[in-house]
């Protein structure tokens, strides 16, 4: 890896070494409640964040992956304040979600031009913040296809991720949109390396992982503790079939916290999750610490370095 290349987080560019153990798909302020009218899912508490966040560094995390993006409220200043309060390092998305949350620009802009605000906030920060965004994503499939929206957002990401050498994050959830999503992003040209595909846990089936991995993206497994997705239990079991076949180094692991009921708070399991009960459960499917460490700490380094 040359000494050229950084993770951009909100607080400044770290080297890839520093980074650490990393939650690679995760919310601290977004607001789904504007288009669902649930109120559980928003979240815009900055000190309840940072109190929730403990639970991370108490179970030896470092860093996370933050993918909202403007249409679910992002709040770059915040991450900001949070990430010198935590002493987390916090990686910011940028792009549009999906479909029900797409703001009016999508059909007014040209494909190109939303590809240059993408790139604008990987290069130059977000309106005159200084705070760069170090992703792009998470750029969703809303249902089992593409609209023809979702299309324009995904070439537009791949255009700005062919720009900036930036890794590119989707959400594919519940259906195996995850391969229309790299026929997109293929048919623009780019390298499917630097792309995650989120959500694989929500639709388990061997050879839906299999093709995504054979493609040469990474497979994400982000929505752990999520049992009404899946059990944990499935999961596990899936994931340790993956290591076992030799996939260790394309694999990701998240817990996608984007509801209050998830907060410590109000009941839930935490941003802490993963990396205490669910290794655990990782371990007892025979799953080894070096192979926990290759897929939470060498995989993330690797893939959001550029």
């Amino acid at each position: 890896m040359s000494e050229q290349v950084r993770i951009h987080s909100v607080l400044g560019d770290i080297e890839p070494s520093a980074l650490g153990r990393t939650l690679m798909h995760e919310h601290i302020f977004c607001d789904f409640y504007r288009v669902t009218g649930r109120l559980n899912e928003l979240l815009n508490d900055e000190a309840l964040a940072i109190e929730e966040l403990a639970a991370l560094r108490n179970a030896d995390g470092t860093a996370l992956v933050e993918v909202t993006t403007p249409d679910m409220r992002r709040n770059p200043e915040a991450l900001r304040r949070v990430a010198e309060k935590t002493g987390l390092h916090i990686v910011m998305g940028t792009g549009w979600y999906r479909q029900p949350y797409y703001p009016p620009e999508i059909d007014m802009l040209s494909t190109n031009e939303l590809a240059d605000r993408m790139i604008a906030e990987l290069t130059d920060g977000v309106d005159n913040t200084g705070i760069r965004a170090g992703i792009i994503g998470e750029i969703g499939i809303h249902l089992d296809y593409a609209t023809a929206q979702e299309e324009r957002v995904l070439r537009a990401a791949a255009r700005a991720q062919k720009v900036t050498g930036a890794p590119l994050t989707t959400h594919a959830s519940m259906y195996p949109v995850g391969m229309i999503q790299l026929e997109i992003l293929g048919d623009e040209g780019v390298d499917l390396s630097r792309v995650i595909i989120g959500h694989c846990d929500t639709y388990i089936d061997l050879s839906y992982h299999l093709a995504i991995l054979d493609a040469g993206a990474y497979v994400q497994f982000d929505t752990v503790g999520r049992n009404h997705m899946n059990p944990d239990s499935r999961r596990a079991s899936a994931l340790a079939e993956l290591v076992r076949l030799g996939w260790a180094e394309q694999l990701l692991l998240s817990s996608d916290r984007c509801h209050r009921t998830d907060l410590v708070a109000f009941g839930g399991l935490g941003y802490g999750y993963v990396f205490t009960e669910f290794f655990d459960l990782l371990r007892s499917h025979g799953i080894n610490n070096d192979t926990l460490n290759t897929i939470t700490v060498e995989n993330p380094l690797r893939v959001l370095a550029w």
